[in-house]
């Protein structure tokens, strides 16, 4: 049986009051996840093909409704393919994000979003969030009435019969104008309660991220006064530049050990509430953001921010190296620059591992695709809609063009890179029976292994030719840049900074100045025997042995990629009847020694010999001037500190230890129990491992810039209302009532809110059955597709479940009743 993990990358775009759709949208996505957490919670296969969520949930517990579909989805595609949904990324700006924080505390331990309804249905009232003092008397700019009267006739191309949207709106207009209308304050305090209502994890293991998994989450913001960045540059070296944009990321980890580690806990609740609030804070209807308010808030709740401290040195280190105080910067709303935050989602999928095949999906939620709400316009535009545009509307709504160009190249990227990796097998196997002497069903030692590892490597350069030396050199380039940030992460400086460029300087100018560059001797040796002849390795060569962690890592992800593909092929005749827990085991195996790997790198900090080095050596930033200065100073600065500089390399080779993970990894394998092992497997494994150093010669040159991890092409799914097609006339961004006034009139009206939220649901369970089965291989656009009857159901369950809650929508219920019973 085939394992996949259909691994989601969510981005959530801004949009006012379609905050509200969004809402129905990732409560589905939450309730997918949730379905297949409980689903492969069930370890008996055969107990899991006839089980039903309900077997072991409350089906009277009103927080569970769409789950009883999505498990059976889920639970009849594994007859053919076993799919686990993982959501691991989430960024979001503006209403998106909003959104994206509640869905990432959801998921990351396993709670209710239900009670959350009513704080869009009830809370995102125009007559709620209105402040006190600029809230309009019965009175106030009377005269204004009639152009209300007439401005609320139509909303995006409908009339308006709605007379609760033409109150709210002649209060709001009516109400105070030059200072923002709508209280900053209360929507700190709105949204705060929303996500403490979610409640405290219910254990410490509770979650629906898989062990060893994490989930990322960020927030664009944007600071209105912004703050200095140096950047490098020819003349002059370096020039102060403002950076208004700005990003909270917040993180879950949930290793194998049981160690768990949380933003989104309740300590984390009042960060994530101020994300919420700065992320939205609409220019003009909301005053600035600023964490003092958060915590005034709280000081009048009573309420403690315990990881207030840990917040701000994790997300504002900027301010901090420039002396700015982050609790007092003002910021607006995170769309106005970074509206569509692929690029944070993007970056984040670089370095995930993969414990089974995955089908990496970059999920986007645009509640309006159309754009505004109304039609595109080509006449020529006057001055102040011009003015209009540039400062706000173009920013905003920039197209993805770049984002989603990126990850079509990198998809061209990855099918190059898995096809040399195919068209070279045929060679590689046979050079790897070459050098193993004995059966791939011999019981093996360790150090036999290892000569095999060191006999592949030499082979591997001799056989590369020319392509060696670029291919060395850019090992080394990626060695030297590793030391450095090392030694700059230890002297707690960015690398982008003055004494970051310094350093990296002085690690080039040791490297030159030892013998650590490239010279043509040490590998490819005259003669494969050249180390048992005691003929010394060059220093080069030690050099890439003590600090190639990018290597390292590389050939780690590549043989777990490896049990991976190993994996998908168990039903073919030469491992058949092979146990594929054995598989499981090597793999989690793999993933430990690159987990004991990066816990050697990332407990440098505590070495105080290391520390207390680094600080003498690199005591503050010298002054800047010009390129060919900085290497002139880094060669005297090498002349003069020589001792010491190779004493802290020493020191930092000894404590990452680089060379115990080929020697870990040479016992994992000499450790396979030829009796457990199916022969054609065990040789797969050893063809991984010792013909990997060909295959990076090829791949290597080509990688450069992305960090191992994911081996995946990426694909991109948009998730609105133009592409739910199923239900008719309720699709598209026409069937939105939340588009008019630019967004915003969901906010004047329940009944706009309640449409707006029930097709949140019903738009979002169409997508992602549709997303489910294209993972599983299932053609949904077939007449006799069974994807249908799946849709049935689920859009049942969602009007079953909502219309008591939805008091205005008595109609729209029964119209979509209606749609569904005729699919």
């Amino acid at each position: 049986m085939r394992e996949k993990e259909l691994r989601i990358a969510l981005v959530c775009f801004g949009g006012a009051s379609l905050a509200i759709y969004m809402h129905g949208t990732t409560k589905e996505i939450l309730k997918l996840v949730r379905a297949s957490s409980a689903l492969h919670a069930i370890q008996n296969r055969s107990e899991r093909a006839k089980a039903s969520f309900f077997d072991k949930f409350d089906p009277a517990d009103p927080e569970y409704d769409t789950e009883g579909a999505y498990f059976d989805l889920l639970r009849d595609v594994g007859r053919t393919v076993e799919l686990r949904v993982v959501v691991d990324i989430i960024a979001g700006a503006s209403a998106g994000g909003i959104n994206a924080a509640m869905l990432a505390r959801a998921l990351s331990h396993d709670l209710p979003m239900g009670s959350l309804r009513d704080l869009w249905l009830d809370g995102a009232d125009i007559g709620e969030l209105l402040a006190p003092e600029a809230r309009a008397g019965a009175w106030s700019k009377w005269f204004l009435k009639p152009a209300v009267w007439a401005l609320g006739k139509t909303t995006a191309g409908r009339s308006v019969v709605d007379p609760e949207l033409r109150r709210n709106l002649s209060l709001f207009v009516r109400s105070r104008w030059f200072k923002p209308p709508l209280s900053g304050a209360h929507m700190a305090e709105l949204l705060y309660d929303a996500l403490a209502a979610m409640g405290p994890p219910r254990d410490r293991l509770a979650s629906l991220l898989p062990s060893g998994h994490t989930l990322d989450l960020f927030i664009t913001l944007t600071d209105h006064y912004g703050y200095e960045q140096l950047v490098r540059i020819h003349q002059p070296p370096l020039i102060h530049e403002r950076e208004h944009r700005h990003v909270l990321r917040f993180h879950y980890g949930r290793r194998p050990n049981g160690d768990v580690e949380s933003d989104f806990d309740l300590p984390g609740v009042p960060g994530l509430a101020f994300a919420a609030r700065a992320t939205s804070s609409f220019p003009g209807m909301f005053p600035p953001a600023r964490i003092v308010e958060m915590d005034s808030m709280l000081a009048r709740k009573g309420i403690h921010w315990t990881g207030r401290a840990d917040f701000i040195s994790h997300n504002f280190a900027p301010y901090i190296r420039l002396n700015v105080d982050p609790t007092a910067a003002h910021f607006i709303d995170g769309g106005v620059l970074n509206n569509r935050p692929f690029r944070q989602a993007i970056s984040a999928i670089r370095g995930r591992p993969a414990h089974r095949q995955v089908d990496r999906r970059l999920v986007y939620v645009d509640a309006d695709p159309a754009g505004k709400g109304a039609p595109a316009r080509h006449s020529e535009p006057g001055f102040f809609t011009m003015l209009k545009g540039a400062l706000s509307d173009l920013p905003s709504t920039q197209p993805v063009t770049d984002e989603l160009n990126w990850v079509d190249a990198f998809n061209d990227r990855i099918d190059r890179l898995r096809e040399i990796i195919e068209e070279a097998r045929p060679r590689v196997v046979h050079l790897v029976s070459s050098i193993v002497t004995v059966p791939f069903d011999a019981y093996l030692t360790a150090a036999q292994v290892g000569v095999w590892r060191k006999e592949a490597n030499l082979r591997a350069a001799r056989d590369a030719g020319f392509a060696y030396e670029g291919y060395v050199g850019l090992k080394l380039a990626s060695a030297r840049t590793f030391v450095s940030g090392l030694i700059a992460d230890l002297r707690g400086v960015p690398h982008r900074s003055p004494l970051g460029y310094t350093i990296a300087s002085i690690v080039d100018a040791w490297a030159a100045a030892t013998g650590r560059h490239y010279d043509g001797r040490g590998e490819p040796p005259a003669r494969s025997d050249a180390a048992s002849a005691g003929v010394p390795p060059a220093r080069w060569v030690g050099f890439l042995r003590a600090f190639d962690i990018d290597y390292a890592r590389r050939r780690l992800h590549f043989l777990i990629e490896g049990q991976n593909r190993l994996y998908q092929m168990l039903d073919q005749p030469p491992f058949e009847g092979f146990d594929p827990t054995a598989v499981d085991k090597l793999k989690g195996a793999f993933y430990d020694c690159l987990g004991r790997l990066e816990h050697r790198v990332g407990a440098l900090s505590d070495e105080s010999e290391i520390r207390d080095l680094v600080e003498r050596l690199f005591p503050a930033a010298p002054p800047v001037s010009s390129t060919e200065d900085d290497r002139r100073r880094a060669r005297q600065f090498t002349e003069r500190y020589h001792d010491e500089l190779d004493l802290l390399i020493e020191r930092l080779a000894g404590a990452i230890n680089l060379e115990a993970c080929s020697t870990d990894i040479d016992t994992l394998l000499a450790e396979t129990d030829p009796s457990q092992w199916n022969v054609h497997a065990r040789r797969d494994i050893f063809v991984s491992y010792l013909g990997f150093s060909f295959w990076d010669v090829l791949t290597f040159p080509m990688m450069t810039g992305h960090e191992s991890g994911e081996f995946n092409r990426i694909l991109v799914d948009r998730l609105s209302p133009e592409d739910a097609r199923s239900l008719g006339n309720f699709s598209g961004s026409a069937s939105l009532r939340g588009v008019g006034f630019r967004h915003f009139a969901a906010f004047f009206s329940r009944t706009y809110r309640e449409n707006d939220y029930l097709l949140g649901r019903l738009h979002a369970f169409d997508r992602l059955v549709d997303i489910v089965c294209d993972s599983a291989g299932i053609d949904v656009h077939r007449r006799d597709s069974p994807a249908w009857a799946w849709k049935k159901k689920g859009f049942r369950t969602i009007l079953d479940a909502e219309e008591s809650h939805l008091p205005n929508s008595a109609a729209l219920v029964a119209a979509l009743r209606k749609s569904v019973d005729e699919l």
